[in-house]
């Protein structure tokens, strides 16, 4: 990989393993990032007082050691990794508008996704399994308009990723540590499969060891690659809500589906519903916001849980606690089936966990 001299100033500065602050204080100082190199012994007291000391006498180790930087480049392409900074062509859009935009992206797989319409799926790990389903069959739908962007996380994110490949559609996962790491570990055979496929993407150097600090910033990735967001689970302080926030201060579409009342792996999605979030109960609510033709197919098959809590509902309105001695299931599996009915219009809430068939 060839880099232009900007470029490989941002490297050498993502390299140094400086705060965001101290290098955008850095870049602030000169017309172009090459000049800090250059002539740096014309910078070399402003970058003192930017930097301070300790950070300085770093900076100046390695420009004095031409190994550093051979050195960085040598490990990115013994790991397969193309790095686009900020001043590369390939450098996504919608980033740039952010007010913090990553300094370099660290990429594996196809770099042309940089450039695709991206729509985020973000999910709890707690996400129940009929949510799951679900999930993974809208990011197919979406997938064939978007590359659909998520985390690795089990859960809500792993289904929106695995939707997606299962449909031959793109993906782009974003990585809250560098590419050397995988986190969590079991999450390491759908990371191959993205990389297969997609594109891994981290800003962070690949030497960067997962902290649970990072995540929160990688979340502002999340939202600022995407043109939309799907909360499809989370709770009331879940990282979900951290991408959705994001979101709306970006001026991105927020969606998110809506849960019966007590449900807790759905209490953040209907919180984000309440303040700013579109319900999205269907994928006409979300390809509409994009001037997207979608025709459904109606009559979805039902599964054997919602089947049995149709035939509860047959004589009447019952309450959950009716419907549960009726069908026979657990609250978990009893609650997966009520939303994904009343997604599908097959019922209503009457409120006071109180439901009727339509």
């Amino acid at each position: 990989m060839d880099y232009t001299k900007d470029e490989l100033t941002a490297l050498w500065l993502d390299g140094l393993h400086l705060d965001y602050a101290r290098r955008a204080k850095l870049l602030e100082l000169a017309p172009a990032p090459y000049e800090l190199v250059r002539r740096f012994s014309a910078y070399a007291e402003r970058m003192r007082a930017a930097v301070g000391e300790e950070a300085f006498s770093h900076i100046e180790r390695s420009l004095s050691s031409p190994a550093f930087m051979r050195g960085l480049l040598a490990r990115y392409a013994e790991k397969g990794i193309t790095a686009v900074t900020y001043y590369s062509a390939g450098y996504p859009a919608q980033l740039r508008e952010l007010p913090d935009p990553p300094l370099a992206l660290y990429c594996r797989g196809d770099l042309s996704l940089l450039q695709a319409r991206m729509f985020c799926i973000v999910g709890s790990r707690h996400t129940q399994p009929a949510v799951r389903r679900l999930t993974e069959k809208w990011a197919g739908e979406l997938a064939r308009h978007f590359a659909i962007v998520s985390g690795c996380a089990p859960g809500g994110d792993e289904s929106a990723l695995r939707g997606a490949l299962a449909a031959g559609g793109k993906c782009v996962c974003v990585l809250a540590h560098g590419l050397d790491f995988v986190s969590p570990e079991t999450s390491r055979n759908l990371v191959a499969e993205v990389e297969k496929s997609g594109l891994l993407v981290s800003e962070y150097p690949p030497e960067t060891q997962p902290r649970g600090y990072l995540f929160p910033a990688r979340n502002r990735l999340l939202a600022g690659l995407s043109e939309g967001v799907l909360v499809v689970s989370g709770g009331e302080k879940s990282g979900t809500r951290i991408t959705a926030d994001k979101a709306y201060e970006y001026g991105r579409d927020v969606f998110a589906l809506p849960y019966p009342p007590g449900a807790a792996s759905g209490a953040g999605c209907n919180a984000l519903i309440k303040e700013y979030a579109k319900l999205a109960d269907n994928l006409v609510d979300i390809f509409s916001a994009f001037g997207i033709n979608l025709t459904e197919t109606a009559g979805e098959p039902l599964s054997a849980a919602e089947q049995a809590v149709l035939s509860a509902l047959a004589d009447g309105e019952k309450h959950v606690s009716e419907l549960a001695a009726a069908s026979g299931m657990r609250q978990g599996e009893l609650s997966a089936a009520l939303i994904l009915l009343e997604m599908k219009g097959q019922i209503a809430n009457c409120g006071g966990n109180r439901y009727k068939k339509i």
